[in-house]
């Protein structure tokens, strides 16, 4: 466009220069002197110079119209290209986001599977744990071996009964002996006329045969923490207690009930897990009413053994207007018809 406009301007200045000097050469200089001659002479360089002017203009016009077209051309295919070029990053923009959300959808399988697998694991971990320690119950229940003669002069002292029978026949390892245990605590509490309550009877015998059970006791507690703390939701708990629960005998839940309302053992954490559990509904005793108004008991069968109805109520939750929230008794029969005649349901 530049060199155009230099072009066309030496044109117009070759064109003046030429009608200049045609006319000097045919006139000279002189012709113009006379003032009368001045319009010959301006339309002179007017008829020569304007047609020229005005044609090389025209060409000025028309090649500015020609590089607008052609830069509205250009500009035309430079939209065209920026559109499909945005088209494009629409496009890959689309995809990139489909890549993302099909990663997105990946990093969520993947986290499930990963939480599924880890909660796979921790109830592997929690069910070799707990079958360990259930192995280990059963080894310690073999192991306990009471002999009354080992501490017997001094619980006679203490309770001020002159003797206690644990039953006949050769002392063995395991259930006989709580058996044993169990039958000496109620010897006990018979030769003391059943005037000491039977839960004192059963703080002196764990004064000085703690040493028979105390480590099978702590197990059980160690066994119902585990599953309370170690799986979530209360019927998964419900179905490894239960588990556990099918492997005491009736003489086994009777050591816990007194156990564990002994203020020597805790605080009554153990007791707790016990109701929570509800780990002595199935345990085998009767509600007896004497027809003297004395106090109503409780018999525990095999062995036989009497506990107060205040043991009993130690394992009952009850709300202030005494309704019963939970008990230790889950449904057993016995304790629901010892709520109804208590009108705690």
């Amino acid at each position: 466009m530049e060199k155009l406009i230099k072009r066309i301007c030496i044109t117009a200045a070759i064109a003046a220069l030429i009608a200049i000097g045609t006319f000097i050469s045919h006139f000279g200089l002189g012709f113009a002197s006379n003032i009368g001659n001045w319009g010959a002479v301006g339309d002179f360089f007017g008829g020569v110079l304007n047609p020229t002017f005005a044609l090389l203009s025209l060409i000025l016009i028309a090649y500015t119209l020609m590089q607008n077209k052609k830069a509205l051309e250009q500009s035309e295919k430079a939209i065209e290209q920026g559109t499909k070029a945005i088209e494009q990053n629409e496009r890959a923009l689309q995809v990139s986001n489909e890549e993302l959300r099909l990663t997105r959808d990946e990093l969520a399988n993947s986290s499930d599977a990963l939480k599924e697998q880890a909660s796979l694991l921790a109830v592997q971990s929690f069910e070799t744990t707990f079958f360990n320690m259930l192995e280990l119950h059963n080894k310690l229940l073999s192991n306990i071996f009471y002999d009354r003669r080992d501490f017997s002069e001094e619980i006679r002292n203490e309770l001020k009964i002159d003797f206690i029978d644990d039953g006949h026949g050769n002392a063995k390892n395991g259930l006989d002996s709580l058996n044993r245990l169990l039958y000496a605590m109620n010897s006990a509490h018979s030769r003391a006329d059943f005037k000491v309550p039977i839960s004192f009877i059963f703080t002196i015998f764990y004064k000085y045969e703690n040493k028979v059970f105390g480590s099978y006791c702590r197990n059980l507690y160690q066994i119902l923490k585990l599953i309370k703390f170690g799986i979530k939701g209360f019927s998964e708990q419900k179905k490894y207690s239960n588990i556990l629960r099918s492997q005491l005998s009736n003489q086994e839940l009777t050591l816990l009930m007194f156990n564990c309302t002994n203020a020597q053992v805790d605080e009554g954490q153990f007791k707790e897990l016990i109701i929570y559990f509800e780990l002595f509904e199935h345990l085998d005793f009767i509600h007896v009413i004497p027809s003297n108004k004395s106090p109503s008991f409780f018999r525990i069968k095999n062995p036989t053994i009497n506990i107060s109805s205040e043991i009993i109520d130690a394992y009952i939750l009850l709300t202030d207007d005494n309704k019963l929230i939970k008990s230790a008794f889950g449904q057993n029969d016995i304790f629901f018809q010892y709520c109804e005649d208590k009108e705690y349901i």
